[in-house]
């Protein structure tokens, strides 16, 4: 039983090698059509096509010829910054760019809610909060004799190895 012969391989995609001619059009023989001859045009020698050589570069990628190359593409444009509009009801409330080193810096509210805000009261000279608030943000410590013990540790105790 005859086996086909196997189909060469195509040579790769961007080799700096030109491509080597099958070995089946390599034994045929090539016919060469003839043209004409005109005894008044001068025949002009055409140029044979050279292989373009691909120089690819240490991470595989094609390197581009000066001429192949695309022009970068534009920056965007630069976006304006515009505050969001607050509703009237939280329009007198201290936001987050409102803040500077004069204002009680003590958040009320939870972060994701839309009344979320910080006091905005005169501080304590030296602190981020207004008096009130240092009062709540720096307790002094009771005496160690003072002191509630440090809570059971979980599952039942220090793990063992």
């Amino acid at each position: 039983a005859a086996r086909p012969a196997p189909a060469p391989a195509a040579p790769p995609p961007f080799s700096t090698a030109p491509a080597a001619p099958r070995e089946a059009e390599a034994r045929a023989p090539v016919a060469v059509a003839e043209e004409p001859d005109t005894a008044d045009e001068p025949a002009a020698p055409t140029p044979a096509p050279q292989p373009i050589l691909r120089s690819v570069g240490p991470g595989g990628f094609v390197r581009q010829a000066p001429g192949e190359q695309q022009p970068p593409i534009a920056p965007a444009p630069p976006r304006r910054l515009v505050p969001a509009r607050t509703a009237p009801e939280y329009a007198d409330k201290t936001s987050l760019l409102d803040l500077n080193d004069k204002i009680c810096k003590w958040p009320l509210g939870h972060p994701g809610e839309p009344d979320f805000h910080f006091c905005g009261e005169k501080v304590n000279p030296g602190f981020p909060y207004c008096v009130a608030h240092c009062g709540h943000a720096y307790q002094a410590q009771l005496p160690r004799r003072d002191r509630r013990g440090a809570p059971p540790l979980p599952f039942g105790g220090p793990r063992a190895r």
